[in-house]
């Protein structure tokens, strides 16, 4: 309450800040969509470590590229990835016609009758390898008893002293079905008579099916209407990348760059992988004809070849060393390892031999010709690619592999590199959060000066990240919300405008060495003669 103005004195009155603090939102929040050994389908669901990413979706499959993308986003610096799982649909507009189908097995009471029934909690054939042991309860209740789930044999959880009867605390559907301290691998429904199962082994479970048969682009590229593929990721609102990893084919490409610059209006860059078995030549007739990327979008850039990893899981991949695998997951990774390496790091180029490190690469994917580094270190290979906007990664005499490339699709477009156009992004989506504070509120010039101060507040703070091409503000940027942008019809029109230009950094792609014969001595002694 405001103090009284009786008799002469100074009074304090605190008010509300003139300038808005805008919000740093975070820049490499990756969606992730394709086939996993279980997990929800056409539900983007947050993995925050690869550890998380198992527990959620399993772990290395080999029909799916997604296991091995988390591994390589965690290891080489990610941090949040929302993966959404697909399936074939008969009907991209309608989730519900997904064609998996979820195993299951009845355990049986002394009758012997069903009295639970036990699926898998996703569905999936992995389930098919699950049984089930019921054994005597550790608290010794005769009505009582432990549960145990096997993994081809080998017990992988256990829930001790439930019960049959689904009214009890500790019945057994209620407590294997918690969404917290349940199981991540069966789901038990209560047939209803009240019965404990006989002790045996139980399975496996039988009828699980991954429902991949006659999978095609349009399951991983969904539906708006049936929220799923692609769309599956619209419950997520700060998304800012997008990979599809394993599926590099044309109509999948440029569903993604649809997605992030239409769909997504502009708030999300896609990473794409390269077809398998590319050489040089090959990803250019892929970007340049098969595609068409080339000129495409400023929101997508394409990495190239795939890379070598150590075989992470032998019972998957057999024997081989080493397995070659999409880099997307690992490129995002290497996007998130900049962008928290400093404050304004989503302005540096996440290239180079200092930034553009991979970590966990071992090497490149064989070229036809069964070379598998001569196509990158090559430098007239590195020639053919680069000019169509292609990023190589390569290898150079006593470096480690890195991303040698930053270009987005797009050259002749506003922000035609990876850490412009994403230092953008981060900068538009800032504001567009920050500056709400101003929708519905009066459209005046006090109105428009607050919103003029804000914006450049913190554009000064981006600056200082070095975020332009300078430091000083005159020439950095400008911010103009002027009666000019603001006629009267604007204003009856309930438009506020501001113009904001950024004169953003770009990269030093070639370094030039002008190598001359040093004649200054011989100069010296002519102009001295």
């Amino acid at each position: 309450m405001s103090a009284q103005l009786l008799s002469s004195k100074i009074v304090i009155v605190e008010e509300e800040p003139r300038i808005r603090s805008i919000p740093a939102l975070p820049t490499a929040v990756v969606g992730c969509v394709g086939i996993t050994e279980r997990g929800p389908i056409a539900e983007a669901t947050l993995v925050s470590s690869f550890e998380e990413y198992v527990q959620k979706f399993g772990g290395f499959t080999s029909n799916s590229e997604v296991a091995t993308a988390a591994y390589g986003f965690f290891l080489n610096g990610g941090e949040t990835m929302w993966i959404a799982r697909t399936v074939h649909f008969t009907d991209v507009t309608d989730k519900a016609t997904q064609t998996a189908l979820k195993a299951t097995v009845d355990l049986l009471d002394s009758g012997p009758i069903a009295t639970l029934t036990v699926n898998g909690k996703y569905f999936g054939a992995y389930a098919n390898a699950l049984s089930i042991l019921i054994e005597p309860a550790t608290n010794g209740n005769a009505l009582h008893f432990n549960l145990s789930v096997l993994n081809d044999g080998v017990v992988v959880e256990v829930f001790p002293n439930l019960s049959g009867v689904p009214t009890d605390e500790n019945a057994a559907a209620t407590v294997v079905n918690d969404p917290i301290a349940g199981s991540n691998l069966i789901a038990i429904v209560d047939v209803g008579n009240d019965t404990r199962p006989v002790d045996a082994t139980y399975g496996p479970l039988t009828g699980g099916d991954d429902g991949l048969t006659s999978l095609a682009d349009n399951d991983f590229i969904g539906n708006d209407a049936g929220d799923t593929g692609l769309y599956a990721l619209d419950i997520v609102q700060n998304l800012t990348l997008l990979i599809v990893p394993g599926q590099a084919t044309s109509g999948i490409h440029n569903a993604m760059v649809t997605y992030c610059e239409v769909h997504r209006d502009g708030s999300m860059f896609a990473v794409l992988d390269p077809p398998s078995g590319e050489n040089a030549p090959g990803i250019v007739t892929y970007v340049e004809t098969t595609a068409a990327l080339i000129g495409l979008s400023e929101f997508a850039a394409i990495y190239w070849p795939r890379i070598k990893i150590v075989n992470p899981s032998t019972a998957v991949y057999g024997t081989a060393s080493s397995i070659t695998v999409p880099p997307s997951g690992f490129i995002c990774g290497v996007y998130a390892r900049v962008d928290s390496s400093r404050p304004g790091g989503v302005y540096q180029p996440p290239a180079g031999v200092e930034r553009g490190i991979i970590f966990g690469m071992i090497g490149f994917e064989d070229d036809p010709d069964g070379w598998p580094e001569h196509q990158v270190t090559d430098e007239k290979k590195r020639d053919i690619v680069y000019p169509k906007r292609i990023n190589p990664i390569s290898v150079y005499t006593g470096t480690p592999r890195h991303i040698d490339g930053s270009r987005t699709l797009k050259g002749n477009g506003n922000f035609p590199y990876v850490a412009e156009r994403r230092g953008v992004i981060f900068i538009e989506q800032s504001l567009k959060i920050g500056l709400l504070f101003a929708k519905h509120s009066n459209n005046t010039p006090a109105l428009r000066a607050r919103v003029r101060r804000t914006v450049t507040s913190f554009l000064l703070t981006q600056m200082n990240n070095d975020a332009f091409r300078s430091r000083d503000p005159a020439t950095a940027f400008f911010v103009d919300a002027s009666e000019a942008l603001n006629p009267p019809s604007a204003v009856f029109a309930g438009k506020l405008t501001v113009r904001i230009g950024l004169a953003t950094n770009k990269p030093a792609e070639f370094i030039i060495l002008r190598v001359t014969q040093d004649t200054r001595a011989l100069e010296e002694e002519l102009a001295a003669a």
